[in-house]
Parts: structure tokens; C-alpha cells; sequence
């Protein structure tokens, strides 16, 4: 079975894709694991950052995202989707997003840690629901528009371009795939993540020979509530940019002495800050008469948590939320391999440096989704003759495996990394009678690139290595291959995928 383009992932870059291609008229195929709203996008709180008002500017969106990079972002890159930001939430207006308006009927921006200005467009606390919803509306009927429920479990490769996927054995051949699942969080046996974004795509990319940068770079969501018997519930960090407060055990606002901008500092430095505090807890005392209107999802949440309508502390802990890292590719998706593209939080584009922005991930996501679909229109499809293809397929690991390799991630890439640790968790891998295994080999590089990045910077913390390093660089690693530093992502990125 063959379609113009795969697409793997329903979250917001998948689905944007998805619509700009089949309304072009392409064949138009969505590989998806379970229910659609199983996507980390459907999930996603906060909102997307974009320049609306006059105090704002596409300047100002790019000091913000470049000041939290730490030294890693890409200035062209940066730029790009800045600029981009404001017609593509127009793009969602005008296909219906029903994003917050103020009484005057002004739409109703927030700010958010590290941002200097209000530039933050929401739907409540359940942006990604509402984007994914609305899209999915358009598309779940198109004509063009083939759906498949299942988790790839290969990809095709064809000499050394990428030419399909496999799922539950079945093979699917395509001009372009497009890789839209997520990031990596899954590795990790925690994380704010649905359970169902297992990040097998990555790992077969990486086994195919996929070019990865900065896979250390991993951001904690600093506020989650985990509750024995409950999922972990992320508390958005609108909660702060509206008010609320840290406090440790003493009742302490302990963010007054880690970072100047204190409550909203970028999410790292939260992180560390409540990991290395007593008995953190988020007040929520200036929000106690909106929380239930403004934020209705996260309140309905806490009251299934046991939360009373009177208390307002949240006891809160750092989760895995983000990866920053990923394959290599441009504006566009496009990577080293022909055929492959990655857009959204699976690519590594120099966007987010090494500490993503709040509010830019759906941002990317979003518009390279846009400039992938372009770029795939503008060089159009050929007939896909008979194939005589490879495929690396691995037999699916079992839970006790998988329970194992999370919490050695977990133990090994917390908020705070030893080289002890990082040195006895690569062992341990090795050693593993799975070790040849995608998953276990991708882990293997995430594992190797924070041991070989000797520096702290934006989410990688280096106790062994406190400071930020002179020399700045990107890590890079393919399979079989030492970690390299390099000066550019975009250097790392071949554009040979139009065949």
C-alpha cells in the first residue's frame, strides 16, 4: 500500500501537515498509535507564543528566545519562526481556533517564565486540546486522508533513502515520510508524556542513520503534582505568570534567591531550585478566585487529586517534559536521509538552543509542519515503482524491559547529572542482554552526549562540571559514531531529500 506522503504522529505538526498536503491534493496517509488525543500537543496547557500587541515585537519574541538558548540558538533559525509566529496563529484563528478574549473582545495574551512580554495566545489551560480538536474536524472525513492505528515498528530504506514504514508487519511505501511523533521523554519511566508516545521513531531513525544533536538538553517541567494512583499532573506555568508562587517547607519564596526573575525564571532554573529545596509547594492563594474559570482542566484535576476547594499550596516536583534534542533538520523537516523528514519536538532545528522558550514548542511544531507541507507540494510526487527494500525490525521490548530502561534514565539524566552515574548507566546498557535493541542504542547516544558535554548549560546540569563552558557548540552523534561538537546545526543538515 502506498500513499504521496506518510505521516507519523497526530499531534499538531502531523495534523498541519496532514491538511496543507491533502488540500493540495496529495494522497495523504496518518500513522497514529490509539486515540488521537493520546499526543503530547493534545495535552499541551500553556498556549503559543506569538507578537499581537503593539508593546511587542518579533525583536523582542527573539531576545527572550535566544537569552533562554543559553549561547545554543541559531539566530537565523530564531528569526524565522518569530517572524512566522503571527500568521500562523492567524492560520489557526481562520480555521477556528477559539482562542481567550479579554471583555473588550481583544484576545487575551498571558506571559509566561522568561518571556518579557504578555504574548501568550491560550484556550483556558487546554490549548492543545482545542487545536487538535479543531483540525481534526476539518480532516477526519477528507477524502484524501488515510488513517492507520498502530505504532511503526521499522523503517524502509532503499539503498539510502527512506522510502516507507512498517506497522503490525505490514509495509507502507511513501515519497516522503514525515516523522510528527514527539520527543524522547518516554525513555524515562516518568514523564508528563502520554504513555502511548514510546519514542520507537526516533530510535529507528537514529539505527537508519539519522544525524541527532543535543540529545543531553533535556527539560523538566519544574511544577507536577504526582499522586499515587493518578497520572503525574502538570500545574502550567501560566499558574506563575498570573501570580502564584514557589515556597519550600518554611514557607520560604525561595525563588528570590536562585534567579532575578524569580517565580518566572526560565524552567531550569526552577527545576534545580525545587529540587534542592525542602518540601517544595506551589501557592496558589492570588488565583483561588479565578482558578476554576481560568484554569478548568487543572482544577477538575486537583479536585480528583483530594485537592479542597480551601487549600491553596500544590506539592510539586521537576518531570521530565521536553526534549530539546533530536534529528537534525532545517525549517523545513528536511534531514540527512532522503525521503525523511522530522518536524515538531523530534527535530533538533537550533530553535530552542539548550532550554526550550514556554509557549514555542506548538510554535515550531506548527510552522515547520506548514513549511514541510510547502516544500512537498512545490517539488510534487512520482509513481512509487515495485521496491526492494531493508528493514531493521526489532521485537517489541517487554514491560519488565522497558520499566528498567526508564529508570535507569531516570537514576542517570535527572535535573542534576554526575559522571558517575552516566558512566554506570552506559555500562549497564551495554552489558544489557537487549542492548542491540533501538531503544536501548538511542539511549545509549542520549547517554553519551551528556557524558561528553563537560559544561552545565540550559537543561543539561553537569555537577562534575558546574560552569558554562567558553567553547560553544552543538553535540552530534550518528549511529556507530563518537559524539562530535560542531559549531552549526544547519552545517549537520544535507538538503538531499528531494529525489
Amino acid at each position: 500500500m502506498s500513499a504521496d506522503v506518510i505521516i507519523v504522529g497526530a499531534g499538531i505538526a502531523g495534523l498541519v501537515c496532514a491538511y496543507d498536503c491533502a488540500n493540495a491534493g496529495l494522497d495523504v496517509m496518518i500513522i497514529h498509535p490509539g486515540d488521537i488525543h493520546e499526543t503530547s500537543s493534545f495535552y499541551a496547557q500553556g498556549g503559543i507564543a506569538a507578537t499581537w500587541s503593539d508593546n511587542d515585537s518579533e525583536v523582542l519574541h527573539m531576545e527572550d528566545t535566544i537569552l533562554a538558548g543559553a549561547g545554543l540558538s541559531d539566530t537565523n533559525v530564531v528569526q524565522h519562526f518569530c517572524n512566522s509566529a503571527p500568521a500562523f496563529i492567524q492560520w489557526l484563528i481562520d480555521r477556528g481556533v477559539p482562542f481567550d478574549h479579554d471583555l473588550n473582545g481583544d484576545f487575551r495574551l498571558t506571559k509566561e517564565g522568561a518571556h518579557s512580554q504578555d504574548r501568550i495566545f491560550h484556550v483556558k489551560d487546554y490549548t492543545g486540546h482545542a487545536i487538535i480538536n479543531t483540525l481534526y474536524n476539518h480532516l477526519h472525513q477528507h477524502p484524501s486522508i488515510t488513517w492507520v492505528d498502530g505504532h511503526i515498528s521499522a523503517l524502509l530504506k532503499e539503498n539510502h533513502a527512506v522510502v516507507g514504514v512498517t506497522v503490525d508487519r505490514q509495509h507502507y511505501y511513501a515519497n516522503y515520510v514525515v516523522l510528527a511523533t514527539g520527543g524522547y521523554s518516554n525513555i524515562f519511566s516518568q514523564s508528563t508524556n502520554p504513555a502511548t508516545t514510546l519514542p520507537l521513531p526516533i530510535a529507528l531513525a537514529y539505527q537508519a542513520g539519522a544525524k541527532m544533536a543535543d540529545l543531553e538538553f533535556i527539560q523538566y517541567h519544574p511544577t507536577v503534582l504526582c499522586k499515587k494512583g493518578f497520572p503525574p499532573l502538570l500545574i502550567s506555568e501560566a499558574l506563575r505568570g498570573e501570580g502564584a508562587f514557589l515556597v519550600n517547607k518554611n514557607n520560604e519564596r525561595f525563588m528570590r534567591k536562585y534567579h532575578e526573575l524569580e517565580d518566572l525564571a526560565p524552567r531550569d532554573v526552577v527545576s534545580r531550585a525545587i529540587s534542592l529545596e525542602v518540601e517544595p509547594k506551589l501557592n496558589i492563594s492570588p488565583l483561588m478566585t479565578t482558578i476554576e474559570q481560568r484554569f478548568p482542566t487543572i482544577f477538575d484535576r486537583l479536585i480528583e487529586r483530594g485537592f479542597d476547594r480551601s487549600s491553596y499550596e500544590i506539592p510539586v516536583q521537576p518531570l521530565v517534559h521536553y526534549t530539546i534534542g533530536g534529528i537534525i533538520a532545517n525549517t523545513a523537516g528536511q534531514t540527512n536521509l532522503s525521503g525523511l523528514y522530522a518536524i515538531g519536538e523530534i527535530a533538533a532545528t537550533g530553535f530552542h538552543g539548550a532550554n526550550r522558550l514556554a509557549s514555542n514548542s506548538l510554535l515550531e511544531a506548527g510552522v515547520m509542519a506548514k513549511n514541510c507541507a510547502q516544500l512537498i507540494i512545490d517539488h510534487g510526487t512520482f509513481d512509487m515503482e515495485a521496491r526492494h527494500t531493508e528493514a531493521l525490525q526489532y521485537d517489541p521490548l517487554t514491560s519488565k524491559d522497558l520499566d528498567w530502561l526508564g529508570d535507569l534514565c531516570r537514576h542517570s539524566l535527572g535535573v542534576i547529572r554526575t559522571k558517575e552515574k552516566l558512566i554506570s548507566a552506559i555500562h549497564s546498557l551495554v552489558n544489557h542482554e537487549k542492548s542491540n535493541h533501538s531503544l536501548f542504542e538511542f539511549a545509549i547516544a542520549v547517554i553519551q552526549s551528556a557524558l561528553h558535554r563537560q559544561e552545565s548549560r540550559g537543561g543539561h546540569y553537569y555537577s562534575d562540571f558546574p560552569n558554562v563552558s567558553d567553547a560553544i557548540y552543538h553535540s552530534s552523534i550518528q549511529i556507530n559514531k563518537e559524539v562530535l561538537h560542531v559549531s552549526s546545526l544547519s552545517s549537520e543538515s544535507v538538503d538531499v531529500n528531494l529525489i
